[in-house]
């Protein structure tokens, strides 16, 4: 990881937005934005979906995923329309039941993006959750008991290596549950309300793509603005930021410290080279997911954040709200005196809130990781 910058920031690259294919390209797991009104039908939101589970998806194999054969067709087909019948059911179920539906609606979700683009992947046999619980019983119950001990193979893992940095925890590992929640994209506002503490998230003002150059001399970067406001409420400076957030710094440097403007810039330390454009955006997605730049698509138009961790190595947002959703499914099914215990108290608002959000998000991540189109509400 970079140290913290000293004195004055480097010069920013001068460069331009640009378009591909006569529409522009945004910073993304996607390269182009796909918006959707707020105000859009369930059909809306599943419309991707929908048109590769009826024929399959071309836009992954563009990008060199294999081919999907006809066995691999309908497995898609099936995983697509049995994560929307739990995702339709998700909003109608009362709370404490909720995470069990909205599990399986990721878990089904999840298996048609790993079909998509890896089809061997999900070939039978059995495709395991790849997850555990680790509740250990005592006297007196806590939330922070909650426990989940990550195995050597399954859905999950196959999730987290292959969305963000790639990256998952060995075999073995065991998580607490109460140690993801100020990481959940979706709900910082309802966890800083419960906790009384922020979420780990550094809100993002602006993330975009530039380029600059010509014929075989052109290259393209990204770019982020976060506001100082943003720095003053969490205390963290502008060169800080790229030490608290160890990941992002690895990505990026800071170009413009804020003091003559209302934003620190930082931009990506490496300059992507091409030739024609389109043989840069699987690079450029690449280098976003890859710094866990977390995206909320269910607002704004998309809302960015930067992980605040001195981890170097962590867990897609994807992996993280499967994890989550995993466990409270487990607690659903096999312990729901320990979700009563909760109602109404502290961590309420994960079964209330953060599960319909976080199905919304993760819906419109993993269409966009199928379509290659940024999938965003506003």
């Amino acid at each position: 990881m970079a140290p913290s910058s000293v004195g004055r920031p480097p010069d920013a690259r001068k460069g331009k937005t640009v378009a591909s294919g006569g529409r522009t390209v945004v910073a993304g797991v996607g390269s182009h934005l796909r918006p959707t009104s707020p105000r859009a039908t369930i059909s809306d939101l599943w419309a991707t979906l929908d048109i590769a589970a009826a024929g399959g998806t071309t836009s992954l194999q563009r990008r060199g995923a294999p081919s999907l054969d006809p066995a691999a067709t309908r497995r898609l087909s099936a995983y697509v329309r049995q994560s929307r019948q739990y995702y339709d059911a998700v909003p109608r179920a009362e709370a404490a039941a909720k995470p069990l539906l909205a599990y399986y609606f990721m878990l089904n979700l999840t298996k048609a993006y790993l079909t998509a683009s890896n089809p061997p992947s999900t070939v039978p046999p059995k495709l395991m959750h790849g997850l555990g619980d680790e509740f250990k019983a005592s006297a007196r119950y806590r939330f922070t008991q909650e426990k989940f001990k990550i195995h050597k193979e399954g859905v999950f893992r196959l999730l987290a290596e292959s969305t963000g940095m790639g990256h998952c925890w060995p075999k073995g590992t065991v998580l607490q549950v109460s140690d993801l929640l100020p990481f959940l994209v979706e709900s910082g506002d309802l966890y800083s309300e419960a906790a009384g503490r922020r979420p780990k998230l550094m809100r993002v003002q602006r993330t975009q793509v530039r380029a600059t150059g010509t014929g075989p001399n052109q290259e393209a970067w990204l770019v982020v603005d976060v506001s100082r406001l943003q720095l003053r409420q969490a205390n963290v400076g502008a060169a800080a930021l790229v030490v608290n957030a160890a990941v992002f710094g690895d990505h990026f440097r800071l170009v413009t410290d804020g003091a003559d403007s209302e934003t620190a810039t930082y931009e990506s330390r490496s300059a992507i080279k091409f030739t024609t454009f389109q043989k840069a955006l699987p690079q450029l997605s690449h280098e976003f997911d890859s710094s866990i730049i977390c995206r909320d698509r269910t607002r704004d138009g998309g809302t960015d954040f930067i992980v605040m961790s001195p981890k170097t190595q962590l867990l897609s947002m994807e992996a993280l709200s499967f994890a989550t959703m995993h466990h409270l499914s487990n607690m659903v099914r096999y312990r729901p005196h320990h979700v009563e215990f909760l109602r109404g108290g502290k961590y309420w608002w994960l079964f209330t809130s953060w599960v319909d959000r976080a199905c919304e998000n993760f819906l419109l991540a993993l269409s966009s990781r199928i379509s290659l189109e940024e999938h965003v509400i506003g």
